[in-house]
């Protein structure tokens, strides 16, 4: 789960900047009045109209201050009164009006929108008997700006808006249109009405082109947040994208490119690049920083930690929130709770239970204590079955399961919670014995998992379209370039064939039939270059499109056979629980390891670029890291790893891993007997040229007096002689009273990372 992934900023600008665009009489640049000339306007005793905007003038000048000072806000009311006075004094009715609205403005501002609101109704009526329509268009915004952008107030608020626009749509005002109009267009977001705000959105950015205004990241960035809602992944990063260009061409600094950075980075967590959210992310702390927004700086602090979560660096996770926390919350309940989510699951994945116990009391105490809504109650159940099963509570799972399961019909849930539960099902059902019904839950897991794959996969895809448009109108830019150019080149030569005629008629005539050939030649030359390049650039595409096709393919086969083994380790570990005859448990165990050894391979060839090259370095150590911790009594077992970097090809890996396996497996069994301590040394390193010399020694109590290899009837020993047979390699068991050594000499296939060829 992540949180603030959408930081709204009350519209593309905030409602006061949206009054000081559309009030020329605001917007205009003033120095502070001088003292004396706003007590000789506070005292005097003029009563006509060019005073009455004098002290209205004053009173928006302390209105729209930086910051919202209390002492500002009464020398506005200041003002305001004495031009209601004023006014009285000359029975000018619109100047009452215009003071109560100034009343209203301050009152909002200070954020008593109860009282601004009534004052503002107040100025309405009276407009609407002597007011112009441009003042009745302000008060019908500044009423609008004092409701909030609840579910319950939008409605209403919406509506005044657009009797506002009616207003300026009649008087031609095209700008104050479009500003409004961009305003109501983000609130019909916030209400979900997504296809009408993106209709009127459109219409919006028609008016500010066709006006010439530049500033277009504001909208470019709302466009792209509707998309998203909407599920149009490609579109709302194309949006965006244009936001974040327009945004840094005009130079903007403002609060707003935070909110277009984080937009992107959003774009780019959903389909699980991490670096690319990442960038974006840091990009629009930084904007945080600069602008000392607070709530905006924890928030991307809060987003990073998610990114870096899902690249499983879970320190650097931590350390984001620590930083969080030096800014301090305001509020213990939700405000904090997907802190302690995020908390909880980083200290999960490193195991550290000791750390995640206190975040998942806190949990617990707001999912018991505090009334949420139904989805956010949902994902903090399953965080808390998380907990509960990593610690071992499976019993404990059960009453959250139930209530998960009773409110799903109440509140829709994402296809990756749907995952997760059904995941968290499958483990507790299998810890607690109820096989059939841990079966069907992990078929649907895997069911709902091969389709997240799917649609990350289409995502993914819609980037790189989107990437390979980008590049294609880069490269179409370039050949008009070039075009010009020739086109110069050709204007220039028409040039000097003019001044070449001033020389003679004979002189021309020769010169221009030379040119007339060489033009023909060129032309025909450069036609047949254009084909054959288009003739090439088709064929790479094709070529481009098959091999991209391949390596999916081959991908996915090694990602199928590496669940699958997976699901047959899992169901033989539930068989082995119901086992009592100790020969068939160890069977089942050495049957899982070997499976594993081959896991391993595939879960590699899925992983990496390279397809069908393995690192044997990272092979062996994650092989033998997971045998030691598979059998029980290895403490007193110490393990020595010594290879290098040997890259081999999956059909030789394979066979080098299971004789691995047998051969560290025995030494565990065997060689150490009455909880002796000892050593097992496997080594993998190349020998003579072209071969490689696998290694595996213990300083055990070695093989039983009389005990001859080569009549060996062991499943384990006759494994390892076919293994070696199908390596084409030499395998040889030596034995004395200072333990069993093994080695196996093979020819290897290298693989080339340069050409994928096997030498």
């Amino acid at each position: 789960m992540t949180k603030h992934k959408y930081r709204h900023s009350s519209g593309s600008v905030h409602l006061s900047m949206v009054l000081i665009i559309l009030f020329p009489f605001v917007a205009k640049a003033q120095s502070e009045p001088n003292i004396e000339n706003l007590n000789r306007l506070l005292t005097t005793r003029n009563a006509d109209t060019s005073t009455i905007s004098k002290l209205e003038q004053a009173g928006e000048f302390f209105l729209y201050k930086p910051g919202a000072f209390n002492s500002d806000m009464e020398m506005v009311h200041r003002f305001a009164e004495k031009m209601e006075n004023a006014s009285l004094q000359i029975n000018f009715l619109q100047g009452v009006a215009r003071s109560k609205l100034l009343h209203a403005k301050a009152y909002r501002e200070a954020g008593d929108t109860n009282k601004g609101r009534q004052i503002c109704e107040e100025a309405i009526a009276i407009f609407n008997v002597c007011g112009t329509p441009e003042l009745q268009a302000q008060a019908l915004i500044e009423l609008g700006g004092t409701y909030s952008n609840s579910r319950e107030d939008l409605p209403r608020k919406i509506d005044l808006y657009k009797r506002g626009v009616t207003i300026y749509h009649r008087l031609g005002k095209k700008s104050s249109e479009a500003q409004i109009n961009e305003f109501v267009g983000e609130l019909l977001q916030l209400e979900g009405k997504y296809a009408e705000s993106l209709t009127l959105l459109q219409e919006v950015l028609s008016l500010y082109q066709s006006q010439g205004y530049s500033r277009l990241h504001g909208i470019y960035s709302l466009m792209g947040e509707n998309y998203h809602k909407q599920g149009d992944f490609v579109a709302s990063l194309r949006y965006n994208l244009m936001a974040v260009d327009v945004g840094e061409k005009v130079h903007e600094t403002g609060p707003l490119m935070a909110t277009v950075y984080n937009r992107i980075g959003i774009n780019y967590y959903g389909i699980q690049y991490f670096d690319q959210a990442l960038r974006y992310f840091n990009k629009a702390l930084e904007n945080a920083r600069v602008n000392k927004d607070t709530s905006t700086i924890t928030t991307m602090l809060e987003n990073m930690a998610d990114a870096f979560r899902g690249k499983k660096m879970y320190r650097q996770s931590l350390h984001a929130l620590t930083t969080v926390a030096k800014y301090g919350k305001e509020s213990d309940g939700e405000s904090r709770l997907q802190e302690y989510i995020t908390y909880l699951k980083n200290y999960l994945a490193l195991k550290e239970y000791h750390n995640a116990e206190p975040y998942y009391k806190k949990l617990l105490a707001i999912y018991q204590q505090h009334k949420l809504s139904i989805s956010i109650t949902q994902v903090v159940r399953l965080t808390l079955v998380d907990y509960l099963q990593e610690t071992g509570h499976f019993d404990e799972t059960l009453p959250l399961f139930r209530s998960f399961e009773q409110d799903k019909k109440l509140a829709p849930i994402s296809l990756n919670r749907r995952i997760e539960s059904e995941y968290l099902f499958f483990r507790t059902d299998s810890a607690l014995g109820n096989l059939s019904s841990a079966i069907n839950h992990y078929q649907a897991y895997k069911m709902l998992s091969d389709s997240l794959t799917s649609l990350s996969q289409a995502r993914q895809l819609g980037v790189l379209q989107l990437q390979f448009e980008t590049e294609q109108k880069d490269k179409n830019i370039e050949l008009l370039t070039q075009k010009s150019k020739l086109q110069e080149v050709s204007l220039h030569e028409e040039r000097t064939f003019r001044n070449v005629f001033v020389v003679g008629v004979g002189m021309l005539l020769i010169f221009s039939a030379l040119m007339y050939n060489r033009y023909r030649l060129k032309k025909r030359s450069n036609m047949d270059l254009e084909k054959k390049q288009k003739e090439i650039n088709e064929q790479n595409q094709v070529l481009k499109k098959l091999l991209d096709e391949k390596e999916w393919l081959v991908k996915e086969v090694h990602h199928r056979v590496k669940n699958n083994l997976q699901i047959v380790i899992s169901l033989l570990n539930t068989q082995s629980e119901y086992l009592d005859n100790g020969d068939a448990i160890a069977a089942i165990r050495n049957s899982q390891h070997r499976m594993y050894a081959m896991s391993l391979i595939h879960q590699r060839l899925y992983q990496v670029e390279n397809l069908g090259k393995i690192d044997m370095e990272w092979y062996v150590r994650e092989l033998i890291n997971y045998m030691k911790d598979s059998f029980e009594g290895t403490n007193n077992i110490q393990f020595i790893v010594n290879t290098t970097s040997i890259c081999l090809d999956s059909s030789q890996a394979v066979p080098v891993g299971l004789i691995i396996n047998e051969a560290v497996t025995n030494a565990v069994k065997y060689a150490f007997p009455r909880g002796r301590r000892g050593c097992i040394d496997v080594s993998l390193l190349p020998a003579t040229e072209g071969n490689c010399l696998l290694c595996i020694m213990d300083n055990g109590v070695g093989l039983p007096d009389g005990y001859d290899v080569t009549e060996s009837s062991s499943l384990g020993m006759s494994l390892m002689h076919g293994l070696a047979d199908q390596l084409e390699g030499t395998l040889h068991v030596s034995s004395d009273n200072r333990g069993v050594c093994i080695t196996l000499d093979f020819r290897c296939r290298f693989l080339n990372s340069d050409t994928n060829e096997i030498n």
